[in-house]
């Protein structure tokens, strides 16, 4: 995870540079957490599909709220993933 994108409500969403699928479809893994008393709540998707690949710790509202949250700046984490990444806050 080279590109640090934001916090809000203490949860942390970073991004991977952008990768391949073997049929040449570009994707981008989304990761989000949030520290608790026994480690992490965290979320691991992707772009652009937006599926859970994996979670523990957050409630499906949560995950729909962090899922439609990366929706609505997918635009912005494209950019800078394309543009070799750099830490926004």
């Amino acid at each position: 995870m080279k590109n640090f994108f934001t916090e809000i409500d203490g949860i942390t969403m970073t991004f991977n540079d952008i990768g391949k699928t073997e049929d040449g479809m570009e994707y981008i893994r989304i990761y989000f957490e949030k520290p608790v008393e026994d480690g992490f709540c965290f979320l691991e998707s992707s772009l652009p599909m937006l599926n859970v690949v994996e979670t523990e710790g957050f409630t499906e509202q949560e995950q729909k709220e962090l899922l439609e949250y990366a929706s609505r700046n997918a635009f912005i984490i494209w950019e800078l993933a394309r543009e070799g990444g750099v830490g926004v806050a």
